[in-house]
C-alpha cells in the first residue's frame, strides 16, 4: 500500500522541499483525482462530520405541517381601457402581454391585502404568535409569520393560502383565520367604484348633517334673541298694534280738545283723558323702540333688520335641508350599486387539519449536507496542494513573498494613518 501511494505521489509529482519544479504546471483531471485519493481519509472525515452535524440538527427539528385554504376573490368588471388594451395585446403577444403594461388581476390585489400589516398583526394577536415564536417584538413575530405563510394566485383566479406550523391544528386555524381577516378587511374597504361612491356620499352626508344641525341652532338663537317665530304674521300684528294705538291716541286727543272747550284743567274728565293719552304715548314709544314686554320682543324700528336676519337663517337651513336630502338619495343609490357589486369572497376549500407532515425532508437534508461536506473538503485539499506547489517553485515563491510584503506594507501604512 505504501509502495502504491509512493507511485501515485511520483505520478502527480508533489515537489519536495528545496527542490525546484521544472515540469509543465498543467494538471489533468486524472492528477486531480489522484490528489483527492491521497487525501481520501481527510475528505471522508470531513464529509462524515458535516453529515453527522446535519443529521443531529435535523433530528432535533420537530415535524412541521402545512394547511391550505383556497378562495375565489370577487371578479371585478374590466374597464373599457383595460378591455381595449387586453384585446389589442392578446392579438399581438398573447395573454402574457397584459402584465407588461402593469395591469393587475383581482388575485394580485387580494394577495397584496393578505400580505398587509393589518392582517398580519391581527393573526399574531389572535394566536399569540409572539409567545409561540418566542419573539421579543411583535414585528419579529410578523416576519416569522410571513416566512411561514405563502399566498399564490393562479391563472384560474383562485388564491391558495398555505400556512406551515409545528402544530397541525394551529396551522389549519391560521389558514382559515387569514380568510376571515381578509373578509373583515374588505368589507370596510372601497375596492369597487360603487364602494368608493358610497364612501364619498357617506362622508358628505355626515358633514352635511352637522351643517344642518348648526343651521338649526343658529336659527333658534335668532328666534330667541329677536322673538321672531313667524316674521310675516308677527310683523303684521306688531304694525297693526302700533296703528291701533295711534288711532286710540288720536281719538283721546280729539275728546280732550272737545272737553277743554268747556272745562278747565282741573276737571276730572280732562285729567283722566290726559293720563290715558300719556300712557298710550309711552306704550307707543316702547313698541317703536324697545318692543313689547309680553307679546312682542322686537320693536318696529328693529323689525326690518330682525326679519332680514331671520330670513337669512331660514334660507341657510332650507339650503342645508335640500342638500342633505339630495345627498341622502345619492347615498342610497350608491348603496344599492354596492350591493350589486359586493366584494364577496367565496371559500372553495377551507383548511383542514393536515394528517401528514410537510417537513423537514430529513433524507434530502442529510444527503445534501454530505455532498456539501465532500465538495468543501475536496476544494480545500486542492487549494492546499496548489499553495504548496506554488511555494515550492522559486519563481512563484518570490512572487508570493512580494505579494505578502506589499499587503503587509499596505496594512502597515493604513495602521499608521
Amino acid at each position: 500500500m505504501a509502495q502504491k501511494t509512493a507511485q501515485l505521489t511520483d505520478t502527480v509529482y508533489i515537489p519536495r522541499q528545496n527542490e525546484s519544479v521544472t515540469r509543465d504546471p498543467g494538471i489533468s483531471i486524472l492528477d486531480l483525482l489522484i490528489i483527492l485519493a491521497i487525501r481520501k481519509r481527510f475528505i471522508a472525515i470531513v464529509t462524515l462530520l458535516v453529515t453527522a452535524l446535519a443529521a443531529t440538527q435535523v433530528l432535533c427539528t420537530p415535524d412541521s405541517f402545512k394547511a391550505q385554504a383556497v378562495i375565489l376573490p370577487p371578479q371585478q368588471q374590466q374597464s373599457s381601457l383595460s378591455a381595449m388594451a387586453s384585446g389589442a395585446l392578446s392579438g399581438l403577444a398573447g395573454p402574457g402581454a397584459i402584465s407588461l403594461i402593469g395591469l393587475k388581476t383581482p388575485g394580485d390585489l387580494y394577495t397584496g391585502i393578505l400580505k398587509s400589516h393589518t392582517i398580519s398583526a391581527a393573526i399574531v394577536a389572535r394566536f399569540h404568535l409572539q409567545n409561540v415564536y418566542k419573539s421579543k417584538f411583535a414585528s419579529d413575530a410578523e416576519r416569522t409569520l410571513a416566512a411561514n405563510a405563502t399566498f399564490q394566485s393562479g391563472k384560474d383566479s383562485l388564491i391558495t393560502i398555505s400556512v406551515q406550523d409545528y402544530n397541525p391544528q394551529r396551522a389549519a386555524a391560521m389558514a382559515n383565520a387569514f380568510v376571515d381577516e381578509l373578509h373583515n378587511l374588505t368589507t370596510s374597504l372601497a375596492l369597487t367604484g360603487a364602494s368608493q361612491r358610497r364612501l364619498f356620499f357617506e362622508q358628505q352626508l355626515r358633514r352635511e348633517k352637522d351643517n344642518m344641525s348648526a343651521a338649526e341652532v343658529s336659527l333658534t338663537d335668532v328666534q330667541r334673541s329677536t322673538g321672531l317665530v313667524l316674521p310675516a304674521g308677527q310683523g303684521a300684528a306688531l304694525i297693526g298694534s302700533t296703528e291701533r294705538l295711534r288711532a286710540e291716541i288720536s281719538s283721546r286727543e280729539v275728546a280732550l280738545h272737545a272737553s277743554q272747550t268747556y272745562a278747565t284743567e282741573e276737571n276730572p274728565k280732562v285729567q283722566v283723558l290726559q293720563g290715558e293719552i300719556a300712557a298710550m304715548r309711552r306704550q307707543l314709544i316702547d313698541l317703536e323702540t324697545k318692543g313689547g314686554e309680553s307679546a312682542f320682543e322686537v320693536s318696529v324700528a328693529n323689525l326690518p333688520a330682525a326679519t332680514l336676519g331671520y330670513v337669512r337663517k331660514v334660507r341657510d337651513l332650507k339650503y342645508h335641508e335640500d342638500l342633505y336630502s339630495l345627498l341622502a338619495r345619492q347615498y342610497e343609490a350608491a348603496r344599492i350599486d354596492e350591493s350589486k357589486e359586493a366584494t364577496l369572497i367565496q371559500v372553495i376549500d377551507r383548511a383542514s387539519v393536515p394528517d401528514r407532515k410537510s417537513g423537514p425532508q430529513r433524507r434530502a437534508i442529510v444527503l445534501y449536507a454530505g455532498i456539501f461536506g465532500f465538495v468543501l473538503s475536496s476544494i480545500y485539499v486542492l487549494l492546499t496542494h496548489s499553495v504548496k506547489a506554488l511555494c515550492s517553485d522559486p519563481k512563484q515563491a518570490e512572487s508570493l513573498a512580494a505579494l505578502r510584503s506589499a499587503l503587509w506594507f499596505h496594512r502597515y501604512s493604513r495602521s499608521e494613518r
